[in-house]
Parts: structure tokens; C-alpha cells; sequence
């Protein structure tokens, strides 16, 4: 009996040594695999304190996905969809309101399009200064497939009625099903993000003209361009053409997407989304407003991402570009996801120090800093924030992004940032 007993304590001293050992080499590989993406950057890191912070809708359910126009007399307009990517389109003001002496965000507004409370996919929204001297709003939601939950159907445009974007058209579709029954052999535009960037052009004399270009992506990850002009009051968007392409067979397989441009005055920069998570985000310049580029190069860590916004301060002669921090690559070796991000972020720099990245060039100068706007809750679980407005007044940035910011959330909310790069001893 005592010696049963005693082998049974040798097995169970075996066991607990084999199981200490098991998880030492695991807490080991655990944190010796560990990385925070922050430590990543290449260019000082800093968090925006919590008292820039303004939340601007908060609901039970999802909201999501927003984006950001300044009107003339100075209000901005934030557009959003309740519920992902999809569902009815919410409008709220920043503005001085009644019985208020500071601004504030209002609450929905009530006076727009039914159409839009069908939206299939994420808005964006647009300040159009027409060389008339007017100004109008665009807003644009794509109707893609859903992965076939929905069926493809271009996409959709309202146009503000006066300058304010008080009043608005119902939805238009562009390039969708009814366009395609009237061609022969074609199908409807399968369209994600539209338009991601929307960019004005200029005459051969350097003026600027009442036409913009907007890109938007589909399932396969061809990203085309369609023109914007205004006829008879109506925008008009001219049929969709391959972006680059000559570059499509590098860029696809890369996942480009949700392209933003970068208009310096004297070139364009385009800056995408890997959605492949196979590579950093990609880059290229323009020198003849978007007839030729220069070849896709890879971001360094500090600008890749998603859904870039980009918004120049004149006062300091930098840009800020806000996006949602996505690296390829682990955590750690348990991590679940190839990919890693702090949550919504933003890249600071000069035009540049972002034409040296966009070119590929060897440099030492990566940029000025770089910002954590806010965290999201668990970001090993699920990186599902940062698509943003963003607007810039008098050396003052405002964007408006979604998120779970905090460790309450159950859902992404609408949240606002507002501070000067001063403020947060930047380029100072």
C-alpha cells in the first residue's frame, strides 16, 4: 500500500512538473513573441488625451462608418449609417443651437430623403465650391453585392439644393441594374466605398474646374475612377474606368482599396488599403492630375492602414491623415489574426516628407508623429474602428471616426476629436 502510494505521488509530481514546465515554455514564447504595434513606428508616438474627446452619437446598436464636410458658414455635417455599412443614413450638425451659447452637436436631422433611409452601403459626404460661386454637397453609397446577400447596383447620389446641405435630392443610381438592362452583355457595377476620395481638377492654366474625380473598388479589387460634373443643376458621373490599368495585375492581388488622394497643388498622392494583409498600404504620384502614375510602392509602418483621410493645416504646413491601424503580421505567436492595430490612429507630416514615401525614396525622414486618437477595446478580438471625417479650420483639425473606445462599449459609437497640433507640442 505504501508503495502504490508513493508511485502515485512520483506520477502526480511528474505530471505538475511537466505541466509548470509547459506553461513556463509557453508564458515564454507568449511574451517573448509579444508586440505592441505602437513600438513599431518609426516616428514618435503620441496618445491624444481623453478631454479632446466628444461623443457624438452613442446607441445600443451599431453605428458606424461616418464621414465629415464643413459648410460655409462654418457648421459641419456628419453623415453615417446605422448599422454596418448598410442602413438608413443619419445627418448631424455641429453648430450653435438654441438656448446655447458653445457649439454642439444636434440631434439627427429630420428633413431628409426617404431614399436614403435604404443606403446598402457606407456614405460619403462632399463640399463641391463651384467656380459659379455656389456651393453644393454631394453625398455618395455604393450598392455592392453584399458577398450575394444584396444584389449589385452601382451606386447612389444626392445633391444638396443650397449651401448649407439643409436640403437634398433623393437617391439616383448610377451604373446599376437599370443602366445595365439598357447595354448589351453588361452587368451592374459591383461598387464598395464610393467614393472613397473624390478630388477637383484643374484647366491647363492651373484654375480649377467644375469636375471631380471619385474611385471606389469592387469584390475582385479593380479600383476604377468616375468623373463628377454639374449639368442643368444635376451631377452627372461619367461611366467608370480601370484605375492604373496598367497596374492592375500588381495592385489586385494586393487587395487595393478605398483609395484616398492626397491634392498638393502640384501633384496627386494616392494612398490605398492592402486588404490582402499580405503587404504595408501602397503609394503613388501623379504629376498630370491622374492620367499617369508613378509605381506602387509599400508605406512604412506609420502610414499603413485603412481608409485614409487626409486634411492640410496651413498654419503649420502639415498634413494629417487619419486612419484605422492594420499591420500585417501577429501580435504574438497565439494571436488568432495576421494582423495587428491600435486602433484609430493618424500619421502628421510635411508634403514632403509624404511625396519621399509615396516615391519610394530612401529616407531617414518618416514623418513628424504619429497619433493614437482612440484605442479600441480589445483589438486582438476585433480592429473595427477609424473610418473618419476630417476637416481643418484655422490650424484646428476636427474628424469624427467610429469605435469602441472605451471598455463599456458593446457597440461602436460615433465619436469626435478637436485640437490643434500645438496643442499636443507637435511641429512646434
Amino acid at each position: 500500500m505504501q508503495k502504490r502510494l508513493s508511485g502515485a505521488w512520483i506520477a502526480v509530481i511528474i505530471i505538475v512538473c511537466i505541466v509548470v514546465a509547459a506553461s513556463a515554455v509557453l508564458i515564454g514564447l507568449y511574451f517573448g513573441t509579444l508586440q505592441d504595434p505602437l513600438d513599431l513606428m518609426e516616428i514618435p508616438v503620441t496618445t491624444l488625451p481623453v478631454e479632446y474627446r466628444t461623443t457624438v452619437a452613442r446607441t445600443q446598436g451599431y453605428l458606424g462608418h461616418p464621414d465629415l464636410a464643413l459648410t460655409p458658414s462654418g457648421e459641419l455635417i456628419v453623415v453615417y449609417p446605422e448599422g454596418h455599412g448598410r442602413g438608413n443614413v443619419i445627418m448631424q450638425r455641429y453648430a450653435v443651437h438654441a438656448g446655447e451659447a458653445d457649439p454642439s452637436w444636434g440631434e439627427p436631422e429630420q428633413n431628409i430623403p426617404e431614399s436614403w433611409e435604404k443606403s446598402q452601403e457606407t456614405p460619403t459626404i462632399y463640399r463641391l465650391d463651384l467656380t459659379s460661386g455656389e456651393t453644393r454637397f454631394v453625398l455618395i453609397s455604393g450598392c455592392p453585392s453584399w458577398n450575394g446577400e444584396e444584389q449589385a447596383n452601382g451606386f447612389n447620389c444626392s445633391l444638396s439644393l443650397d449651401e448649407e446641405g439643409e436640403e437634398w435630392t433623393e437617391f439616383t443610381n448610377w451604373y446599376g441594374t437599370a443602366w445595365a438592362a439598357e447595354q448589351e452583355g453588361r452587368q451592374p457595377y459591383d461598387i464598395i466605398v464610393a467614393m472613397s476620395s473624390l478630388t477637383r481638377l484643374k484647366d491647363e492654366n492651373g484654375n480649377y474646374i467644375d469636375k471631380w474625380m471619385g474611385t471606389f473598388h469592387d469584390y475582385s479589387f479593380t479600383n476604377y475612377v468616375s468623373y463628377l460634373t454639374i449639368e442643368n443643376g444635376a451631377a452627372v458621373w461619367s461611366e467608370p474606368e480601370v484605375f492604373i490599368p496598367e497596374q492592375k495585375d500588381h495592385y489586385a492581388p494586393l487587395g487595393l482599396c478605398e483609395i484616398e488622394i492626397v491634392d498638393t497643388g502640384e501633384q496627386w498622392i494616392m494612398i490605398g488599403r492592402a486588404n490582402a494583409r499580405n503587404s504595408n498600404s501602397l503609394a503613388c504620384v501623379s504629376e498630370d492630375q491622374g492620367k499617369t502614375w508613378t509605381k506602387m510602392v509599400e508605406l512604412p509602418n506609420c502610414l499603413t492602414g485603412d481608409r485614409h483621410k487626409a486634411e492640410f493645416d496651413a498654419k503649420s504646413g502639415k498634413w494629417l491623415i487619419s486612419f484605422r491601424q492594420v499591420l500585417p503580421g501577429k501580435e504574438s505567436v497565439f494571436s488568432p489574426d495576421k494582423i495587428m492595430g491600435a486602433g484609430w490612429v493618424a500619421w502628421v507630416g510635411d508634403t514632403q516628407t509624404l511625396l519621399d514615401l509615396a516615391e519610394g525614396k530612401e529616407t531617414d525622414d518618416y514623418g513628424d508623429a504619429f497619433i493614437l486618437l482612440g484605442r479600441e477595446k480589445d483589438p486582438s478580438v476585433n480592429i473595427d474602428c477609424g473610418y473618419s471625417g476630417t476637416v481643418c479650420i484655422d490650424g484646428e483639425f476636427t474628424l469624427v471616426a467610429y469605435g469602441s473606445f472605451d471598455k463599456s462599449a458593446v457597440n461602436p459609437y460615433i465619436m469626435a476629436v478637436t485640437f490643434s497640433l500645438a496643442d499636443l507640442g507637435i511641429g512646434a
